[in-house]
């Protein structure tokens, strides 16, 4: 947005100096708040890669299905082998999305568990 009000206001691009044009003189803290802006959003990008390397390194590996799915392709191992499905075609029993089903042993039925239970 504060560019956006440089512009309205007739503030110039590619100038090397703009102390030097009198009418952009009011101008002025809105570049130095820019300025900051910037340096605040450069070490904010900092913080991210600092942990996305912490994370790769340190952090807990997730298991094969963290969200809990219950489509096929969270029926893989982590990373999946050549095929998607290491040379075993999957049977499908169930739709993809059976969540909250009455008398399942979970909250969800993946769609290759066996028909056990009444699905709505």
């Amino acid at each position: 947005m504060p560019m956006h009000y440089l512009g309205v206001a007739g503030g110039t691009r590619r100038y090397s100096q703009y102390t030097e044009v009198a009418y952009l003189q009011k101008l002025m803290p809105i570049h130095a708040f820019m300025t900051y802006a910037a340096i605040i959003t450069i070490a904010a990008q900092f913080i991210f890669v600092i942990n996305l390397f912490w994370s790769m390194f340190k952090g807990p590996k997730a298991s094969d299905n963290p969200w809990e799915a219950t489509t096929l392709e969270w029926t893989t191992a982590t990373p999946p082998p050549h095929d998607n499905f290491g040379g075993v075609t999957p049977v499908v029993n169930h739709g993809p999305y059976e969540y909250g089903v009455p008398g399942a042993a979970r909250d969800y039925v993946m769609q290759t568990d066996p028909v056990t239970t009444a699905t709505h």
